[in-house]
Parts: C-alpha cells; sequence; structure tokens
C-alpha cells in the first residue's frame, strides 16, 4: 500500500479541487436512494441503459429474473439445469464461457461478482423483493470496478414503504413438482420503517438428479433523522441443488442421450450446495441539501459444498470441495450538485474497499472431508478510488468524465498433504503473493438534436483481474491443484455511438459499439490451463423499439448483432465459442381492464460455436426460440396467475463442449420442454 495510497490520496484531491461553484438545490425531504450511483441521470449518460421496473418484472411472462433480462437488447441467458435460474449466467456483449467475470451484478449498488469463479445465484434474490433493475450496455469500470467490461446489471430493491402495514403472501405450483411460496412485509410509521421478503422453492427440476431446494429472506431497516437516513440490510439464503451433469452424443459409438434420454443422468451422485448471508448498514445524508453523502459497511458470507464422483475408474478421481468464502466492504461515496462548464453537474467521488477470505478443501469425497489433500487459504484486496462527472455544457449537451485507480492485492498458500485419500499423485502449489495496479477510465456526450431526437457517444478503458479459481491450475487428470497462475489483468477498450427517439407512446434506440481486449483470460480445455489469450476484439449493434396503443396494448421488440472474434495468435479471424451472434425477442402486453392483462413474448437465441471450438471446424450449437405466455388477474384483494413456458415444446439447449480427442463427439446441457405454472396470492 506504500506506493498506491499516495496516489489515491493525490488523485481524490485533485477531484475535490476541481469543482467550482456549487448550485442552490432546495431542501428535500424525500426518502433517500443509496442503493445506485445513477439513478437521477439516467437519462443523461452517454451509454444506452434499459431499466426494469417491478411492474415490467409483473407482467413478464419470464419465470426468472435471467429470462427476464435475456429479452433485452444485447442480453443473453446461459442456463445448466434449467430451474428457477439455479447458476445461471447472463452475458453482454458477448463474452461466452467468461460471461460470469465479465458482466457485473450488483445487489442495492453492491458487488455480487465473488473472488471465485461462482455464478451469482439469481435464485436467492425474490422476484417480490426487486423494485427496479437498471442494465448499463458497455463497460461501468469507473463507476463500479473490475470486472464491469460487457456492463453492469444492478438489481434494486424495494424500500420500506412509510405508510402503515401491508404485505402478501403467494403460492405456485408447477410442472416437474415445482412448489414456491412468497411472503412479503411492509411497516412503516413516523422514522421507522422496514421490509421483509421470505421464499421458499421445492422442485425435482427437469432432469433426474435435478432437484433444487431453496430458502430466502431478505430484510431491510430504515430510520430517517432530519436530511439523513440510517439503515440496515440483512439476507439469508441456503440451497440445496443436485447436478444432472452433461447428455452425451457420440455418433461414432452410436450414442445420442439428447435425442434418446434428454432428462436423463450420468452423475447421480453429483450436487452444490450453497448457503450464506449478508449484512450491509450505513448512513445516507444531504449536505446543505444538496450533496449526498453515503457511509455504508456490508459483510457477506457463504459456504459451498459440491461433490463430482468419478464414475469411470470407482471414485479414484473422485473431487469434493468444502469451501469458505467471507468479503467485508467499505464503498463511502459523496454526490456532488455543482456547476461546472456553465452549466449544472452532478459528480461522484468514492473509494471502493472489498477484503476477501478465502478457504477451500479439497478432498476425494465427503467421507474424506477431514483429511483433504489441498487446503487453500487466501486472502484478496482491492482498494479503489474513482471520480466521475456528468455536466450540461449547454442545455442541449452533456459531457461525461470518469477515471478510477484500483489495486488488487494476493496472498495465497496450498498446504498439499501427498497421504491423503487421493493426494498419491497430486502436488502442492507455492506460496504467492501478487500486486496488480489498473485505471479505468471514461469519456463521453451526449447531445439533444431536438425534443425528440438525441444522440450519444462513448470512449473507455476497462479491465479485469484474475479470480482466485483461475489463478490455480489443475492437471487434466486428478483435477487436484497444481501451481498458481501468473496472469495478467485483462484490459478493454471500447467505443460506443447511439441515438434515442421518443415520441409520446413509441420508443426507439440503437447503438453500435466495438472493443479491443488484450490479455482476455480465458481456459484453454486442451491444456487444462487458465491463459491470456491473444487479442480478442468485439462488435455489435443494438436495436430496441416498444409501441403503447390505446392505453391496453404494448409492443417491444429488440435486435442484437454480436461479433466476438480473436484478432491474433493461432485462431486470428476465428469466433470466440459460446456467442450467438444473432439475438432478439419480441415481447406483447394487453391489459384490457385493469383486473385482467395478458402478455407473451418470443426469444430467439441464434447459433453459436460450441466451447472449445476455437479452431471453428465443428458444427453450431442449433438456434432456437423459446415463447412464453401469461394470463394474470385480480379480484378483490386476491391475486392469480397462470403461464405456459416454452408453449411450442423446443428441445433446444443453449450449452455444449465439443470432444478434443474423438470426432463429432460433444456434450451438451438440454433446456426444459413446455412446462406450467398457476400462483394465487392474496394483499393483505
Amino acid at each position: 500500500m506504500k506506493v498506491f495510497a499516495p496516489q489515491m490520496a493525490v488523485f481524490l484531491s485533485a477531484c475535490l479541487l476541481s469543482h467550482g461553484s456549487y448550485a442552490e438545490v432546495p431542501t428535500s425531504n424525500a426518502v433517500l436512494v443509496t442503493s445506485t450511483r445513477i439513478e437521477d441521470v439516467t437519462t443523461q449518460l452517454p451509454a444506452p441503459i434499459t431499466i426494469l421496473t417491478a411492474d415490467d418484472i409483473r407482467h413478464s411472462p419470464a419465470q426468472t429474473l435471467p429470462e427476464m433480462l435475456a429479452l433485452q437488447a444485447g442480453v443473453s441467458m446461459r442456463s445448466l439445469y434449467g430451474n428457477h435460474a439455479a447458476r445461471a449466467t447472463v452475458d453482454l456483449r458477448g463474452f461466452g464461457a467468461t460471461s460470469t467475470q465479465n458482466t457485473l451484478i450488483l445487489l442495492d449498488g453492491r458487488r455480487l461478482n465473488d473472488v471465485d469463479l461462482a455464478a451469482v445465484d439469481f435464485a436467492a434474490i425474490p422476484l417480490a423483493s426487486i423494485a427496479r433493475v437498471e442494465i448499463i450496455h458497455g463497460s461501468g469500470s469507473v463507476l463500479y470496478g473490475d470486472s464491469a467490461v460487457g456492463g453492469v446489471i444492478n438489481i434494486i430493491t424495494k424500500q420500506p414503504g412509510h405508510g402503515g402495514t401491508s404485505g402478501n403472501a403467494t403460492v405456485t405450483g408447477g410442472s416437474y413438482d415445482t412448489r414456491q411460496m412468497d411472503v412479503s412485509l411492509s411497516h412503516g410509521q413516523g422514522p421507522i420503517a422496514f421490509n421483509a421478503f421470505i421464499n421458499s422453492i421445492r422442485s425435482d427440476g427437469y432432469r433426474r438428479n435435478n432437484d433444487l431446494r431453496q430458502n430466502n429472506f431478505l430484510a431491510d431497516l430504515r430510520l430517517a433523522k432530519d436530511q439523513g437516513e440510517w439503515f440496515l440490510k440483512f439476507g439469508l439464503d441456503d440451497q440445496d441443488l443436485r447436478l444432472p451433469g452433461v447428455r452425451v452424443v457420440d455418433p461414432g459409438a452410436g450414442v445420442d442421450e439428447l435425442q434418446n434420454d434428454r432428462r436423463g443422468t450420468n452423475t447421480s451422485n453429483d450436487y452444490a450446495n450453497q448457503s450464506g448471508y449478508f449484512l450491509t448498514g450505513g448512513y445516507s445524508q444531504f449536505l446543505s441539501g444538496k450533496h449526498e453523502l453515503v457511509m455504508d459497511v456490508g459483510y457477506r458470507k457463504k459456504n459451498q459444498k459440491a461433490f463430482f464422483d468419478d464414475y469411470a475408474f470407482a471414485g479414484a478421481y473422485a473431487n469434493y470441495l468444502n469451501t469458505d468464502l467471507g468479503t467485508w466492504s467499505l464503498t463511502p461515496r459523496l454526490k456532488i450538485k455543482q456547476a461546472l462548464f456553465g452549466g449544472p453537474g452532478t459528480s461522484t467521488i468514492g473509494i471502493d474497499y472489498y477484503q476477501s477470505q478465502y478457504d477451500s478443501d479439497r478432498a476425494l469425497n465427503p467421507s474424506t472431508a477431514g483429511t483433504p489433500v489441498h487446503r487453500l487459504d487466501v486472502q484478496q484486496s482491492s482498494l479503489a478510488a474513482y471520480a466521475h462527472n456528468i455536466s450540461e455544457l449547454t442545455g442541449n449537451s452533456t459531457l461525461t468524465l470518469g477515471a478510477r485507480l484500483q489495486q488488487v492485492r494476493l496472498q495465497a498458500n496450498d498446504t498439499f498433504d501427498v497421504t491423503a485419500p487421493g493426494g498419491t499423485f497430486g502436488s502442492g502449489a507455492p506460496k504467492r503473493q501478487a500486486s496488480d495496479n489498473q485505471h479505468m477510465l471514461e469519456l463521453g456526450m451526449r447531445q439533444r438534436l431536438n425534443p425528440l431526437w438525441s444522440v450519444f457517444g462513448k470512449v473507455e478503458r476497462s479491465a479485469r483481474f484474475a479470480t482466485v479459481d483461475e489463478i490455480f491450475q489443475a492437471t487434466s487428470q486428478t483435477n487436484y491443484l497444481q501451481d498458481f497462475s501468473p496472469l495478467k489483468p485483462q484490459t478493454s477498450h471500447t467505443y460506443d455511438l447511439g441515438t434515442e427517439y421518443t415520441n409520446g407512446d413509441f420508443k426507439f434506440s440503437a447503438d453500435t459499439y466495438r472493443m479491443y481486449l488484450n490479455d482476455e483470460i480465458h481456459f484453454n480445455i486442451v491444456s487444462y490451463a487458465n491463459e491470456n489469450l491473444d487479442p480478442t476484439r468485439r462488435d455489435g449493434f443494438t436495436v430496441s423499439a416498444s409501441q403503447g396503443f390505446a392505453g391496453k396494448w404494448r409492443l417491444a421488440g429488440d435486435y442484437a448483432h454480436t461479433r466476438s472474434l480473436f484478432r491474433e495468435g493461432a485462431f486470428a479471424g476465428n469466433e470466440v465459442p459460446l456467442v450467438a451472434r444473432n439475438t432478439g425477442s419480441l415481447s406483447l402486453l394487453w391489459s384490457p381492464s385493469r383486473d385482467l392483462s395478458f402478455s407473451t413474448s418470443a426469444r430467439y437465441t441464434g447459433a453459436k460455436r460450441f466451447d472449445n471450438d476455437q479452431t471453428n471446424t465443428f458444427q453450431n450449437i442449433p438456434a432456437y426460440w423459446s415463447v412464453d405466455l401469461k394470463l394474470m388477474g385480480t379480484m378483490d384483494t386476491w391475486k392469480w396467475q397462470a403461464g405456459i413456458n416454452n408453449v411450442f415444446n423446443e428441445k433446444s439447449f443453449d450449452y455444449g463442449v465439443r470432444s478434443t480427442s474423438t470426432p463429432n463427439k460433444y456434450n451438451a446441457y438440454p433446456l426444459p420442454e413446455r412446462n406450467l405454472s398457476l400462483a394465487v396470492g392474496k394483499d393483505f
């Protein structure tokens, strides 16, 4: 910290001294919003931004948040298990297998992406608790830090109400013996307000050995004081998930499990269980009625237990993982309303500090958990300072400037036991200490051409650091850790250009982008190691439009074209695997009355390369359509809804891996066929 701390001090001092005279803003008694760093300026940012409201979520026929996100332009999802979004991943701007590490997911402004490779668990966030979702396309690295290379998705939960007590209870049943219960409660009286959400899911899943048991709890407590507010947020989640594994297709051997037994499993002993909690507290205060100071601190803890049996050699090469990950976070920030360049502006200045402790025991199986082959002890800290300013140059022109300095430090130790069951052919990794610095930059402009049209452009530099699981290498035979890989940070330069048009109930937007990446971090299944790729490039464009009719109908559609290519090296000019070149959706909402509505959506995912097909010599994962329907209504304080997903019973899959040793052989994870759901709820 001796080198980086003075740089941060100079950086923050310069940002603070750059502010000019302040524009007067009247005192406000409005409820403070501490969950987002952009909410009051979204229409001024030089980037395509999508906002999903609680009403949008309620009316969508999609059953999970990733499915709803995938209906938005330029957003795709990948699901291995098809069971209530458990371990599903979301991809912005075509990162394929590494989408989890390049799309930053936030819950109330705090990072959900961890220092390991585990996907963000969307199933742990009750849909009923979500107030809105902000989707920032393109890098959001200046405001939110590393891993925001493709974009940022900020999930903002509902704040407690201040007008008495209200609540809701809903029960849901569906295909695959799915049962779900949701209960919410909100209370506000005087300066005190709180809400709570309980969610419980039981499902056998689409496939055998696909059971899900999920329990979630979220609570938010607020205490208003003068022009400020104390807040405390708490959450618990517990998940038991069985892993059905792949379906094998090998024409040479006459095997086609995808066609003949798509709901079957060859991994009847595999599972991945997870439990955890988080606690966030702090204080938000308006200063002089115009500037907002947020001081907050948080802690998040999770435990993961996973078992992957070995079915070919009587369990000799099985793997059992028991991992604890705890993360402290401190993210103070100051939002200042000030006049720069002759017009009003908003500056956000802050520090983000994250400290993670990762302890992982790697044993042969659950019965030998007490004598692990490897015992990993990793500490990783991230310290960053940032400043972001949005200022009006004229009444129709807005300039955006931003910079972030970030340092990540790592200390790793592997305690290896050659005498442990399964340790005979393994080896330990030497201790490792590392420190990496990166900077993120943003320069953008938005210009309003007339009351209907506006255009915007942006240039950004972003970065991401290797996760703990990417740094540790393994052998192809035992999957036991062997070494710590000195991976370089991944960097990216992104260029955006777009336009927006709004005329009454009609909205239209389009944007195009190009992204140049150096040292992209990727897993090479041939060498069985993570590595920095030769330079890669991503470019594409998105188009979105929506139109309301007679106050009862709304039609929305979008299309995205994405190209992810290797720029140099052995695969120069080839496509990056698992990125569909063409995606799109079409949605219709009809509300004939206040008590009845019907919605339908169709989502198209184009053909894409199999994972491990960097040579582009294998067949493609086929394109597919998915059509969903939902009918919902209210009767006094009662609510009901009925849904059909995958109406036309498409037999599709969106993730597969080609074999490098057997021609025409691949593994795939099939998606669910047609399924039904019915829910009944009551407000109180």
